[in-house]
């Protein structure tokens, strides 16, 4: 039985936001969130060690406007990627600091993307080029993947190529890199999910197509992703995950199985992947709080099974993100009942 430990929070420390994202920085964890003036901003935290968590910098005022943020990190710098006062997408690299101070802004992509919505960014395929990958609904609608190379002494952030109108109309999106492809998991248009593989040529120019997994899933209104593992919201409103394989070349997907009933009603969904079988996701339950569920997933067969959850440790939210600064911790950080962000720390046992 897999049992949760809350360990701190962040108490009072931060003021209202949404659209909260946390990356993890080792011993400290990093969120950029929407402030209640509607700007972006980044805060360091130290969140490693066994007391409260503690504030330990943040950006200040150097971002302005936004409406969405993704953040990752590679080449030990950040990147945000936001929807900008003008509805378009905008990469920012920052140097964090290793979570241990300010932020500093330094450079950006203005005028090198258009318009979009439904922002996701993760590192690219470590034998090509390209450093980043955006997957977006563009402004007509449709999924579109974006290769960046990031400067790691400067920061400076350059478009290298994208898919371009190689997937249709796209309700949700959610970005894994696996092995070395890219693989999303959107809601079409007809409402269901579906999973699409994606090859980045090696100097990050071009990124290609491969297969998808056709009608192998059914509605779904919430999907979070980790690895080749999605956790969605079904069309009956609860947390389902399901398992996932993907060929060595990347051309077929295949589901293994899922978790069937063994969660209840829950949004705001959140997946994080803490070693080769365990699975945690962070959800709003039914009851609109807060709540951690451990998952096993046998590597063969992609047997579902639910190990423990966090049971009544904490309150209600309306947004969660979860990041996993060491083995067996992890940090939600969450818009609390009363509209302010908080931290809070975790530990998993068996």
């Amino acid at each position: 039985m897999t049992t949760f430990t809350r360990v701190g929070d962040s108490g009072s420390l931060a003021g209202a936001a949404t659209d909260i994202a946390i990356e993890e920085l080792g011993f400290y964890s990093l969120t950029a969130v929407k402030t209640g003036s509607g700007i972006l901003k980044l805060i360091n935290w130290g969140t490693g060690g066994p007391a409260s968590v503690s504030r330990t910098g943040d950006s200040d005022d150097q971002a302005g406007e936004v409406s969405g943020i993704a953040v990752t990190r590679n080449r030990n710098l950040t990147v945000t990627a936001v929807r900008d006062g003008s509805s378009d997408l905008l990469l920012i690299s920052w140097n964090d600091s290793t979570g241990s101070g300010n932020i500093a802004r330094l450079h950006d992509t203005h005028g090198q993307a258009g318009e979009a919505s439904l922002i996701a960014i993760k590192p690219g395929p470590s034998k090509t080029a390209a450093d980043l990958i955006t997957a977006v609904r563009t402004g007509a609608g449709n999924l579109k993947l974006i290769s960046w190379q990031l400067d790691g002494s400067t920061g400076k952030i350059t478009r290298l190529g994208d898919s371009g109108d190689q997937a249709g109309e796209v309700g949700l999106i959610a970005l894994s890199l696996q092995d070395n492809f890219m693989v999303t998991a959107v809601r079409t248009g007809s409402g269901n999910l579906k999973l699409i593989s994606w090859g980045v040529a090696e100097d990050g120019k071009s990124i290609t197509r491969l297969g998808d997994s056709g009608s192998q899933a059914g509605a779904v209104s919430e999907i979070a992703m980790a690895g080749m593992v999605t956790a969605v919201r079904a069309g009956n409103g609860k947390l389902k995950l399901i398992s996932w394989s993907l060929s060595p070349d990347g051309t077929q997907i295949h589901r293994l199985n899922d978790s069937d009933d063994q969660a209840g009603a829950a949004t705001c969904i959140c997946l994080s992947r803490f070693s080769a079988t365990r699975y945690v996701a962070a959800v709003r339950a039914g009851n609109g709080s807060l709540k951690l569920i451990a998952f096993d997933i046998d590597p063969v067969s992609g047997a579902v099974s639910r190990t423990g959850d966090s049971d009544d440790l904490a309150g209600a939210v309306s947004e969660v993100s979860l990041a996993t600064p060491e083995s067996n911790n992890m940090t939600t950080a969450v818009r609390a009942g009363n509209g302010s962000l908080k931290l809070i720390t975790w530990r998993m046992k068996d």
